[in-house]
């Protein structure tokens, strides 16, 4: 009778052993509904985030430009959760103050009403452009945001699963900003640890910054955790980072709904808002 002699467990653990730690660095991800839920969850709830009703946020930017230029800004922003919109910007600076009512954005600059076609679209974009990364990971639930799949992946040696974010073509308010986005979110507690935005092709030889968010200073409204202090910084063509870079200062404020008219109501008579023109196909050449 022939007898196998068994292999050892010590010898077969060391034989498989490259294979087993990789197996155990890299387990499967979770679908992306699981891993979307457990983030939320995280920072408090969807449930609670859309609860909240209106929030006041107040920014401060401190920017360093490539060219070690300090410029300071302030801006205060209001947006009916989940947001983008109703949704209303104020720039102080620039003596603007601009709105989306849900349906269509209005702008009033330096006291005169802004009639410019774009306005009736461009207002969302911005308000988009300005809130999407301070507020994630609730953001991620706004319309024309889609996350199409989930990764293992590190950071700084802290294994995360990475989102692959896209959103509509026409999302932000400038093409210079990604429509591509990663956001990592901590594989333990799935809370959002930093989200990257790579840089954009513009065309001619011509391209724009990428940006890395990463957060620090968590603040409760509400049940729920925000952002406090978010750093951006710029990344080059090869995703390294360069010496831009951003520091906005977050403080969120809850606001009684009986002020949502006097807030988001666009106040341009009706006769004198302006409209988008509809789309017109192109003429077939006669013969």
């Amino acid at each position: 009778m022939n007898v196998t002699t068994p292999i050892p467990a010590l010898l077969l653990a060391a034989a498989l052993g490259p294979a087993a730690a990789v197996a155990q660095q890299s387990p499967a991800p979770p679908d992306v509904a699981s891993a979307l839920r457990q983030a939320y969850a995280a920072a408090g709830g969807l449930t609670a985030f859309k609860e909240l009703g209106i929030i006041r946020v107040d920014m401060t930017r401190e920017e360093v430009t490539q060219e070690g230029k300090i410029e300071k800004s302030e801006l205060v922003m209001f947006v009916k959760s989940p947001g983008p919109a109703p949704g209303r910007l104020e720039n102080p600076g620039l003596k603007v103050v601009a709105g989306d009512d849900g349906s269509r954005g209005w702008a009033v600059v330096g006291g005169q009403m802004d009639t410019r076609p774009s306005t009736v679209v461009m207002v969302r974009r911005m308000i988009r452009s300005d809130l999407f990364a301070p507020l994630l990971p609730f953001s991620l639930a706004w319309e024309g945001v889609v996350v199409t799949g989930v990764t293992a992946a590190d950071v700084a040696g802290t294994p995360t699963w990475r989102l692959a974010v896209e959103m509509e073509r026409s999302f932000f308010h400038t093409p210079q900003i990604s429509t591509t986005w990663t956001v990592d979110l901590d594989r333990r507690t799935f809370k959002v640890l930093r989200a990257t935005s790579p840089f954009t092709d513009l065309g001619k030889g011509i391209t724009a910054d990428g940006m890395l968010f990463t957060w620090s200073e968590p603040v409760r409204l509400g049940g729920v955790t925000l952002n406090g202090l978010q750093k951006v910084v710029g990344l080059d063509v090869t995703g390294r980072e360069k010496s831009h870079s951003r520091v906005d200062r977050h403080r969120f404020t809850p606001v009684g709904t009986d002020r949502e008219a006097a807030l988001f109501t666009n106040p341009v008579p009706p006769d004198q808002r302006p409209t988008v023109p509809a789309f017109q196909p192109p003429k077939q050449p006669t013969t």
